[in-house]
């Protein structure tokens, strides 16, 4: 299985350009889209984009009896994502999963992260050009791989002497002992298409580089000053047209990409100018001493307590539960102060379950914890603005913010709804290792019963389905650095039925 990561930057290429052209509604007015987006099936007011359909079946992992590239397997994968959507019908609006304020929150910060993304893209991406000559300029440097050595520095004003003093004459590995770096000096070769910083990237592929030249200090992520030696480099040319062409197109995105980067982070900054974010001492202690051993427990560990919350599966009597109790004693507590506006503990408590914390660090100690948690919360505040920006824009009513809540609220009423009847027939505490002998015994023919009750509402564009091709390589696609990285849910195991042999043809 493939593991992919995006970036903030080209999530926007995955999760909106993907989607064709979209409609979106600002102040009243409807603009219209280039292209509307193809419906590949629409049961009732429900709709599979063919550009969903293609995500939902490429960007996580298939069950085998429907993995592969072939016709039967992709009439499998377009009758599962159908059964979805029936499911979710079954469950109706007003249902338990749908009166719970977790799920609704949860679903709300759904919808917010695609309007910030989408605000992203109408604020900065729209507006980033590039010219033929930046792409030329890049494109001569796109085909090294350098090889590289590196130290990174903390301190500020330290980078900085070193930097002169470098410029002065000092070498590199001299200013690699001053800066304190008792390790050997560590050594990595970069390639063009390597998910570096843009300021990493821009020092690399903008123009010609000497061998032994050095670099820096580059500001980068967690506030680090780096220093590079180039100590060489590899260079492939693009020979065939379909060569060239590929490497140009891929600079000319890039570029664009890091101009709308840039762009995005001036449009943050002026939001949030003026705005000072001030912490309570003694209330920040306390809920760092209560909430670190969550958030210092292993993703796998923290997946098994969120499922069991989130499905009242098992004991309920876990971290998460316990954790609350705790903070009962302090949610009153005012932690920090904003723009005029004080957020106590139980206001950052409910904010968290519409934007879980987005750590700048993957991987810090226990005595990082304090710092590493108090920049999660800025974070976390900055996106709010965002956010509010993002509603007065009429973002909320985008096109893609419709789209993007309703396949998560779906998905989720399906599991509902699945495991509502999974539970009616004693097989849900089975399901899960004996999913294929359940689908064959019980839910084909539910899935079928639900086909023909509403086979008036359903309808299938077969002719983009049939030129639809999907690909057989297990994929699961994530995003950095938000809230919520799984860009689709997982895939609905629910059938094995092969037949379009219901509804009626898409007209």
């Amino acid at each position: 299985m493939t593991l992919r990561f995006f970036s903030l930057h080209k999530i926007l290429f995955v999760l909106i350009l993907s989607l064709g052209g979209l409609i979106f509604f600002h102040c009243g007015k409807k603009e219209k889209p280039a292209q509307q987006p193809t419906i590949i099936a629409r049961v009732g007011d429900k709709t599979i984009t063919l550009d969903e359909f293609i995500r939902r079946a490429e960007f996580t992992v298939r069950p085998a009896y429907c993995n592969s590239d072939n016709y039967i397997h992709k009439k499998v994968v377009l009758n599962s994502l159908i059964a979805e959507k029936l499911f979710a019908l079954e469950a109706g609006e007003n249902n338990e999963l749908m009166r719970s304020e977790e799920i609704r929150l949860y679903l709300q910060g759904r919808k917010e992260q695609a309007m910030r993304q989408w605000l992203y893209y109408k604020e900065a991406h729209e507006k980033a050009k590039v010219d033929d000559d930046e792409v030329k300029r890049v494109y001569e440097q796109a085909g090294k791989t350098y090889k590289l050595a590196y130290f990174s520095v903390a301190d500020a004003a330290l980078a900085e002497r070193l930097g002169k003093e470098i410029n002065s004459g000092k070498s590199f590995e001299a200013a690699h002992r001053e800066a304190g770096r008792l390790a050997a000096i560590a050594e990595r070769e970069v390639a063009y298409e390597a998910p570096e910083s843009r300021e990493i990237h821009q020092a690399l592929f903008s123009g010609d580089l000497k061998k032994s030249q050095v670099i820096g200090p580059l500001r980068v992520e967690n506030d680090n000053h780096l220093f590079i030696k180039v100590l060489g480099w590899t260079d492939k040319l693009a020979m065939s047209d379909a060569q060239i062409q590929r490497r140009w197109q891929d600079v000319s995105q890039r570029l664009t990409e890091e101009k709308a980067g840039a762009a995005f982070e001036n449009y943050v900054q002026e939001l949030m100018r003026g705005k000072r974010l001030d912490f309570d001492p003694s209330t920040f202690a306390k809920v760092v001493n209560i909430v670190g051993p969550y958030y210092l427990k292993s993703p796998k560990e923290k997946e098994a307590m969120f499922n069991k919350q989130f499905w009242n599966q098992g004991d309920n009597q876990n971290t998460l539960a316990n954790m609350g109790d705790r903070l009962d004693a302090v949610l009153d507590a005012p932690l920090f102060r904003i723009d005029g506006e004080v957020w106590a503990v139980r206001d950052l408590e409910r904010e968290i379950k519409i934007h879980p914390l987005v750590f700048r660090k993957r991987q810090f100690s226990q005595k990082e914890f304090a710092e590493q948690f108090k920049l999660a919360v800025v974070d976390m505040v900055r996106d709010r603005y965002i956010t509010k920006d993002a509603y007065e824009k009429g973002y909320d009513r985008a096109e893609v913010a419709r789209q993007n809540v309703e396949m998560w609220e779906d998905n989720l009423l399906f599991l509902y709804q699945q495991n509502k009847y999974l539970k009616s027939i004693g097989k849900l505490e089975s399901f899960g290792t004996k999913y294929l002998e359940i689908i064959k015994s019980d839910l084909n023919s539910r899935v079928d019963s639900l086909q023909a009750k509403h086979d008036n509402m359903i309808e299938i564009n077969t002719e983009a389905f049939e030129k639809t091709k999907l690909t057989s390589i297990d994929m699961l696609v994530v995003q950095r650095n938000v809230p919520f990285p799984i860009i689709v849910p997982n895939f609905p195991v629910v059938t094995t039925d092969n037949m379009l042999d219901y509804g009626r043809r898409m007209e």
